[in-house]
């Protein structure tokens, strides 16, 4: 009896201790709004004022998973991966244009609060090749978005970890009961 109530308690312990939820670190929608008024700001203190947005959002299908049947053949499960891309367009008084795109994913936590991933600087041109440098290159305002804070803690539900807790509690209860009626 005493091996079983051991038994018991390591698997509670392990059980208890194995997580169905997922933690990772994402950018506040506010945090990356800030950043997008920031370029803005700092390019109409070089002569660029914004003359236009534009958004375009694409559906990148994902495979997550396949499988196979005799009867029918492969298959695959699908997984819809929304991508959005903003485009700003600036000019100057002489005429001089600038734009730059930034993608990412726009999300919801289960919550509803909105956070954005997979941030990234996408196109940058300018119609001067000599205001390239200054506003495209590497120590240019707009390459901060390649590196926005993670400043937003985001959990997820982890399915494969909470089935497997579910089915490790499932059997660690038939095998108590099997020994409690061995006994």
């Amino acid at each position: 009896m005493k091996k079983v109530r051991l038994l018991f308690l390591l698997l509670i312990v392990l059980f208890g201790m194995s997580s169905c939820m997922d933690t990772f670190y994402v950018t506040k929608n506010a945090t990356f709004d800030k950043a997008v008024r920031s370029v803005q700001s700092q390019l109409a203190s070089q002569g660029f004022d914004l003359t236009g947005t534009s958004t375009n959002t694409r559906n990148e299908p994902v495979v997550t998973g396949v499988s196979y049947s005799e009867y029918t053949g492969y298959g695959s499960a699908m997984k819809n991966n929304y991508i959005t891309q903003d485009t700003y367009r600036f000019a100057d008084s002489l005429g001089n244009t600038m734009n730059y795109s930034v993608s990412y994913q726009a999300r919801r936590t289960t919550q509803g609060e909105a956070f954005v991933e997979n941030i990234e600087l996408c196109g940058c041109e300018t119609s001067n090749p000599k205001d390239f440098e200054r506003m495209c290159g590497d120590e240019s305002v707009v390459k901060q978005f390649n590196s926005l804070p993670k400043d937003q803690m985001v959990k997820r539900i982890n399915a494969v970890n909470t089935y497997l807790v579910g089915g490790g509690i499932t059997v660690g209860l038939l095998l108590l009961l099997l020994a409690l009626t061995a006994y």
